[in-house]
């Protein structure tokens, strides 16, 4: 299939070259939109901007659907502004609603002017609504029915309706449009056609808010198996539905701004056509970073007079294994709270849980990793005295010790900031993912290594010289 897509871009990038939008549209008749969208990802700034400009609306407003928010914010700007109405007339109302979103005001009132008014009514409606709420991503497309309807009539709706909504369920709602409670359509086919929907109804159906996040709609689809959600107002009226698809895409969308964040960058670097500014986001990231290395350097260098000039230099080889199995362990811990977090599990919303659960592991983790660090070392001492990398008069015992037990001390307190950095976070309205990138990592080089220097000042250190040593680094 994949090799059907590739000669299928060879035979749009000819008929682009050559301006046929008549072959162009013979070619594209069979593929699917999501096909496109791959076909178009890969095409040049030019060669984007003519197949926009070839396609026929209802072709255009299938591919705007399929396409990330920064290609589509491009096809949009390629689009005449007299042909847009008619391509946010072939969207569902709510990708129509990104699209709109996304035009100049002059663009969006030309348009929302073009459409018949229940259409510009409905698409300004849900303007009104943050673009990551269940309102910005709902459809106002459902069916829905007073409570004393019968079977009859709900069947004659489904059928109007079919052509135009994604319909799973019959609402019913009451003389004030409220939410009463949803009929499945196999109910619809076994009762009789004067049967009563709200005999058949399930009443107390699961409901999202319109100002509910996405993510947590998301996570309340998964969590009861839905493929369909009433979406309802603060006063408990019918507003729209979310479908199945829609999950997909914001499940995506969460999971690829986790991982930027994670990564140290941002997930707005997307929407970034500029090299430049992408670069700036990364590097606002990095930068930091850089100054807490140099905060562990500081550290490092503080406890220079701490000890014997042999035995300093044998400590400071082991300080990039304490900085990277410090902020190793204290990613694992973080990254699956985070994960517990974003999926709405019960258990790692509450941080006592979730400590309950991680301290143990922690508890097991620290001494095994001490005990690895130390047979390293005791094992390794003797290759390093006799290539001169170690002075020989440093005892192998006493080193031995002070690596163990400095790395076990270190990923005990890594892990401890792993776990409670994403519920600071959290507490003060931040992503907690971001507790799983650039700042949890230095944050633990800084801790761990700290650790590190603190146990050997108090096993090979010159006991004079310590509370000079703890000025320095700020204790």
């Amino acid at each position: 299939m994949r090799q059907d897509i590739e000669q299928i871009l060879e035979d749009v990038r000819a008929a682009l070259d050559r301006s046929d939008s008549g072959r162009l549209a013979s070619q594209l008749a069979e593929v699917h939109p999501a096909d496109l969208a791959d076909i178009y990802s890969v095409l040049n700034d030019d060669q984007r901007s003519q197949l926009v400009f070839l396609l026929p609306p209802p072709a255009t407003a299938a591919l705007i659907a399929e396409l990330d928010e920064a290609e589509r914010s491009e096809a949009v700007e390629d689009i005449d502004t007299a042909d847009l109405s008619e391509v946010v007339t072939e969207l569902e109302p709510d990708d129509a609603a990104d699209v709109l979103s996304e035009m100049t005001d002059e663009q969006r009132e030309y348009v929302l002017e073009q459409l018949p008014d229940e259409q510009s009514d409905r698409l300004e409606e849900l303007l009104e609504f943050d673009e990551e709420s269940a309102g910005g991503i709902m459809t106002p497309r459902l069916v829905a029915l007073r409570a004393d309807a019968t079977v009859k009539e709900a069947v004659d709706a489904v059928r109007r309706a079919a052509e135009e909504a994604d319909v799973h369920y019959v609402y019913t709602i009451d003389d004030h449009e409220r939410l009463v409670g949803l009929v499945q359509l196999r109910r619809l086919v076994v009762n009789t056609d004067n049967t009563p929907l709200e005999s058949i109804s399930v009443h107390d159906p699961v409901v999202v808010q319109v100002n509910d996040d996405q993510e947590d709609v998301a996570n309340k689809m998964r969590k009861y198996d839905l493929t369909t959600v009433p979406v309802i107002d603060a006063e408990g009226r019918l507003r729209g539905q979310i479908t199945h698809d829609d999950v997909f895409d914001i499940a995506e969308e969460e999971a690829a701004e986790d991982i930027y964040i994670m990564a140290g960058t941002a997930p707005e670097e997307l929407d970034e056509p500029s090299s430049l500014r992408a670069a700036i986001i990364r590097l606002r990231w990095l930068l930091a970073c850089m100054v807490g290395t140099g905060i562990s350097g500081c550290i490092v260098g503080g406890f220079n007079h701490s000890f014997p000039t042999e035995v300093y230099l044998a400590l400071v080889m082991f300080v990039p294994m304490m900085g990277a199995m410090g902020g190793n362990s204290g990613i694992q811990i973080s990254t699956i709270i985070i994960r517990a977090l974003a999926t709405g599990d019960l258990a790692s919303t509450k941080a006592r849980l979730a400590f309950s659960r991680e301290m143990p592991i922690t508890l097991i983790m620290s001494p095994v990793c001490g005990v690895a660090a130390a047979l390293i070392t005791f094992l390794g001492m003797p290759l390093l005295q006799s290539y001169g990398m170690v002075g020989e008069d440093v005892s192998r015992m006493l080193m031995t010790a002070a690596v163990g037990i400095g790395m076990a001390v270190a990923i005990f307190t890594a892990s401890f900031l792993g776990m409670s950095l994403p519920y600071m976070f959290r507490k003060l309205g931040v992503d907690p993912a971001i507790a799983s990138g650039p700042i949890v990592t230095t944050t633990n080089d800084i801790v761990s290594v700290l650790a590190y220097f603190l146990v050997a000042s108090a096993i090979l250190g010159n006991a004079d010289t310590l509370p000079e040593v703890a000025s320095a680094v700020g204790l």
